[in-house]
């Protein structure tokens, strides 16, 4: 293609071959994802232990979404639980398809280790193994695997940030009210009618 043939600058067309590569790939993931077992409760104890009832994960997507954020919050003031419980919340009260996609994420960050020269699921890995493994998604030459990272990247990071144990880190003062002191007073609106 050329540029009069209305392709960006400096933007590499996007062939049939690889068209269908990236589709069929994409597809087969997700189909594969669609496919793998929910896994026993007892098997993913974290959302148990760490007190937790659930609302949108299941137990095992719970333990992924909690090791990924101990994999990718190294030296934050933020436990690891905390963000996965609010990662279940939101995605209980955003619904589908936020809720289904970031299940399929999670369920293709637990089970494609071998994409990554794992032998154990994502949970059994040790955090520095966890790290490695993620940064193979963030680098991924499929636009799948990029996203997948980034999705749960996003998720992590910003349920971590929102937390006032980063306000030291980020500067945030916390929000108004907290800072400000405004005294309520009546108001009166006269005869309503």
């Amino acid at each position: 293609m050329h540029e009069s043939d209305g392709a960006r600058p400096g933007s590499s067309p996007l062939s049939r071959r690889s068209f269908l590569r990236e589709t069929a790939g994409g597809t087969a993931s997700i189909t594969l994802a669609s496919l793998l077992p929910a896994g026993c409760a007892a098997d993913y104890p974290e959302a148990d232990s760490d007190g937790v009832t659930l609302s949108a994960l299941t137990p095992k997507e719970y333990a992924v979404a909690r090791a990924a954020a101990e994999a990718l919050l190294v030296d934050m003031p933020v436990e690891p639980a905390s963000v996965a419980r609010a990662i279940d919340a939101e995605l209980a009260v955003a619904g589908d398809p936020m809720r289904a996609d970031m299940k399929t994420v999670l369920g293709l960050i637990q089970h494609l280790t071998f994409l990554g020269g794992r032998a154990g699921r994502f949970t059994s890995l040790d955090p520095e193994a966890r790290r490695t493994y993620l940064a193979g998604w963030s680098t991924s030459r499929f636009k799948l695997r990029r996203g997948a990272f980034q999705a749960l990247k996003g998720f992590i990071h910003y349920f971590a940030y929102i937390q006032d144990g980063t306000r030291t880190l980020t500067g945030f003062l916390g929000p108004w009210p907290e800072r400000v002191s405004v005294p309520a007073y009546p108001v009166d609106f006269g005869e309503v009618g």
